[in-house]
C-alpha cells in the first residue's frame, strides 16, 4: 500500500517529472473500477468522446463526479497523500477521465503537455499539479503504452497551436481528439529526446504513475488484442484555482468544486 511516498520517491519524481508505484491496488478493487468503467463507456452521455470511427470510445470525462468507485477513490489515502505531498498542501480534482486505449483500435495521444491545455483554456495560472494514473490494466510495450521524456518537464518546450480547429467543432472537443489542440513540436520531441530516452510507463494492474503536467508525453496506438484502460485524475492546489476565462469548459473537463479534499479511507 501507498500512502506517503518516500524521499526517494519523491526525489524521482522530482528529476525524472513522473515516478511509477506497482501494485498499489488490489486484485478485486480494480476488477469493480474496471466493471465500472465498462458502464460508463456505455452510459450515452457528454462525457464520452469517440476514435476517428465514431464508435469506439476513447475516453469519459468526470468520472470522479458519478457516485460509485472513482468519486471514492479520489479521496483515498493511497492517492490523495502522495498529491499533496507532490504539489504540497490541500488540493482538489480539476479533471478526472478514462481512457479506454481499446485493443487493435485504441489511436495515439500525440505528444503534448497538458498544463498548457489548463492554462490556456481554463485560466490556470500555475504548474502546481500532479496526475494521479491508475493502470486498469496491465501497461505493456505493445498495448499503447504512455510514452514520456524524462526531465522535459523542466525544459521550456514548444507547443504547436493549429489554427482553425476550433471553428470545425467545438473548443473543447477539440482538446480530447487524437488530432489536438496544442501539440509540441517535432523539433522540440527530437531536442528533448536526444537528451533523454523516450520511456514507456509500464505495470500491472493497479499500479499507479505519478506525472507532473509539464511533461512531455504521449502514446502510441493499441496494437495488441488487450485493452489498455488508465484512470487519470489531476489534483490542483486549493491556491491554484483558475481565473475566469471568456468561454468556460464544461464542468467535467474543468471542474467548479474547489473544495480541498479530505482522506476518507
Amino acid at each position: 500500500m501507498v500512502n506517503r511516498l518516500s524521499e526517494g520517491q519523491l526525489a524521482e519524481f522530482d528529476e525524472n517529472g513522473f515516478l511509477v508505484v506497482p501494485d498499489v491496488l488490489g486484485t478485486a478493487e480494480v476488477a469493480a473500477l474496471g466493471a465500472e468503467a465498462e458502464a460508463l463507456y456505455g452510459t450515452d452521455s457528454p462525457r464520452r468522446t469517440f476514435e476517428a470511427d465514431g464508435r469506439t470510445v476513447r475516453a469519459v470525462h468526470g468520472c470522479h463526479q458519478i457516485p460509485g468507485g472513482f468519486a471514492d477513490l479520489v479521496t483515498d489515502a493511497r492517492l490523495l497523500v502522495p498529491a499533496r505531498q507532490i504539489v504540497g498542501g490541500d488540493v482538489y480534482v480539476h479533471q478526472s477521465k478514462i481512457n479506454a486505449k481499446r485493443a487493435l483500435s485504441g489511436d495515439i495521444w500525440p505528444w503534448h503537455q497538458d498544463f498548457t491545455f489548463w492554462n490556456r483554456e481554463d485560466g490556470m495560472a500555475e504548474p502546481r499539479v500532479v496526475n494521479v494514473a491508475l493502470f486498469l490494466d496491465a501497461a505493456t510495450d505493445h498495448n499503447g503504452p504512455l510514452l514520456l521524456i524524462p526531465g522535459s518537464h523542466l525544459v521550456a518546450g514548444t507547443e504547436t497551436v493549429r489554427p482553425g480547429k476550433k471553428a470545425e467543432k467545438e473548443s473543447w472537443q477539440a482538446h480530447l481528439a487524437a488530432d489536438l489542440e496544442y501539440t509540441v513540436s517535432r523539433e522540440s520531441v527530437a531536442r528533448l529526446s536526444a537528451s533523454a530516452d523516450i520511456v514507456s510507463a509500464l505495470g500491472g494492474a493497479g499500479s499507479l504513475l505519478f506525472f507532473d503536467s509539464r511533461i512531455v508525453h504521449g502514446s502510441g496506438s493499441n496494437m495488441s488484442p488487450a485493452d489498455r484502460r488508465m484512470a487519470i485524475f489531476t489534483y490542483n492546489s486549493v491556491d491554484n484555482v483558475p481565473g475566469a476565462v471568456a468561454a468556460p469548459r464544461p464542468d467535467f473537463l474543468a471542474a467548479r468544486d474547489h473544495s480541498p479534499l479530505q482522506v476518507t479511507r
